[in-house]
């Protein structure tokens, strides 16, 4: 076999389990937005996937690990590609020190493809975050979970930017674009919003590029 080959094989296996990830994961969230946290059982969700209890455990610890599932799996290959290749093909920073000109508008662009890739509807989420926010100990791996993606989105910030994941321009970024899908989700979730994601999101970006636009620079020490 050839070293291609090879890899080609490594490769199909690991989108395999990535696509058996993902299903668990998509499970377990709507049957925790349908039931709460302790209204299903690990049977019932492998039920639910078709897979058995030990394949299910092959992938998560636990329940509760599995509706946060892997930061990765949500970002589906071809997306983070063309985000990537987006900052590549994008004209090089006008000064030292920022980053490609079209980060924001990519960037919108692989966040609502992602809310729209999600396998549950706008009032399974709310039924989801209710649940979760019932529970205590969730809370907590929400948080972490958080973190992760926050993570996983550093490295491929990073390789967009052809920087390195912990440069400051990585992090601050980072920091930037998690702080606004954060403040467009909870106003999508709001029981009371009648507007899409990709409106929110996009009106959410406008206000801070003219935030940004107006601030003079800050020069330390000075």
């Amino acid at each position: 076999m050839t070293e291609s080959a090879k890899n080609d094989g490594g490769g199909l296996r690991e989108r395999k389990r990535a696509a058996t990830r993902l299903a668990i994961t998509d499970a377990a969230r709507a049957l925790t937005a349908a039931h709460g946290v302790n209204g299903f059982t690990v049977e019932q969700l492998c039920e639910e996937v078709g897979i058995s209890r030990r394949t299910f455990f092959n992938y998560f610890p636990g329940k509760e690990d599995a509706i946060f599932g892997d930061p990765l799996d949500h970002i589906p290959e071809e997306l983070a590609r063309a985000f990537v290749d987006g900052g590549r093909k994008s004209a090089p920073p006008a000064e030292y020190g920022a980053l490609t000109p079209t980060l924001l508008e990519d960037f919108s662009t692989l966040a609502c493809a992602m809310m729209e890739r999600l396998a549950m509807n706008r009032q399974q989420t709310i039924r989801l975050k209710r649940a979760i926010a019932a529970e205590p100990r969730l809370l907590a791996k929400a948080t972490h979970g958080t973190r992760q993606t926050e993570e996983a989105f550093a490295q491929l910030l990073a390789a967009r930017e052809r920087l390195l994941p912990h440069d400051a321009r990585i992090r601050v970024a980072v920091s930037l674009l998690s702080a606004l899908t954060q403040r467009a989700g909870a106003e999508f979730l709001a029981e009371w919003n009648t507007r899409s994601y990709r409106d929110i999101l996009a009106e959410t970006v406008q206000t801070a590029r003219a935030i940004l636009a107006a601030e003079r620079p800050v020069h330390p020490g000075s």
